[in-house]
């Protein structure tokens, strides 16, 4: 069992040809709703891969919870320690995106949600595997420092965050720390992602990561760093793709497979997400995963 922690979204998807160079009106290509969130995507990702998981989530009492339940209870995927705050709006986002499968986002978190600061119950066993997501940092820091006196497994998801105590502790009791190219170069204040890889190192010898999208991953494990390139793909929507490569790093983590295994199964889910549309409905299987990945270049280590 694999769960993951961290904010839902219902998000509105508005697809557009191109982004303007200024604001004007545009004639919308199609309109979806789908849900989202690193942590919730990740939980899809999780289960269509073979794995059971659960999602530890915050809803709001309105009709984006109904939603985003129903799609939860589809794949059979466990919410029931999720917290619902009454009279509270579900956290929402816009996204525009386009024919490129680039997109722009504004997202919405009503002030009482966040506020929110009740703790769900959690049942840690060594059967599990945490992901986490520090858009909830109470929730994120509890688990990774519970997680790190227990021995078990925790990939904590580290992108747009804010760089604080609650952070750095996480980071530190986290087992698999990964970073965003922004989130980490912003965390380290380095211009190098390599160096940002070796000085986190420095400071505490385990496992850190870096995902830069079709520049593929790098990492660093027992002081040695690695770079997995990302294969060669038609984008049509990148949205959720790092969510997904989230989601397959713990599942095959969870499985035993080593980093490098893990990485590069992990890439490839990312990678064919990215080839298709659809959200949630675009993640691959286990099989297809399998024989995409059979295209990938050697991981090789930089020296």
């Amino acid at each position: 069992m694999i769960t993951c922690v961290g904010p839902i979204f219902l998000d509105r998807v508005v697809k557009i040809d191109s982004f303007p160079k200024k604001p004007i009106k545009l004639v919308a290509k199609g309109l979806e709703k789908r849900l989202g969130g690193p942590a919730a995507v990740a939980s899809f990702a999780v289960t269509i891969l073979g794995e059971s998981s659960e999602l530890v989530s915050r809803f709001g009492d309105d009709d984006a919870a109904e939603f985003l339940q129903s799609e939860l209870d589809e794949y059979n995927i466990n919410f029931e320690n999720s917290i619902t705050v009454n009279g509270a709006l579900s956290s929402q986002s816009h996204i525009f995106e386009d024919n490129h499968g680039e997109r722009m986002l504004a997202v919405f978190n009503e002030k009482k949600l966040l506020e929110e600061k009740t703790l769900p119950n959690f049942n840690f066993t060594n059967e599990q595997t945490y992901l986490i997501d520090t858009h909830w940092i109470e929730a994120a820091h509890y688990v990774a420092k519970n997680t790190h006196e227990r021995g078990i497994k925790c990939v904590v998801d580290l992108d747009n965050f804010t760089k604080s105590t609650a952070v750095d502790e996480t980071i530190n009791y986290s087992s698999h720390p990964i970073f965003s190219e922004t989130g980490l170069l912003q965390y380290t204040n380095d211009n190098s992602v390599i160096d940002s890889l070796k000085n986190l190192y420095k400071s505490n010898n385990k496992f850190y990561a870096v995902t830069l999208g079709s520049k593929g991953v790098y990492w660093i494990d027992n002081g040695r760093v690695f770079h997995c390139s990302a294969p060669k793909i038609n984008a049509v929507e990148t949205n959720g793709a790092g969510d997904v490569f989230h989601g397959a790093f713990a599942r095959f983590i969870h499985a035993n497979k080593t980093i490098q295994e893990s990485i590069e199964l992990a890439t490839a889910a990312a990678s064919l997400k990215c080839s298709r549309s659809g959200g949630i409905r675009s993640i691959p299987d286990y099989n297809e995963l399998i024989e995409f990945s059979s295209q990938f270049k050697p991981t090789t280590e930089i020296k």
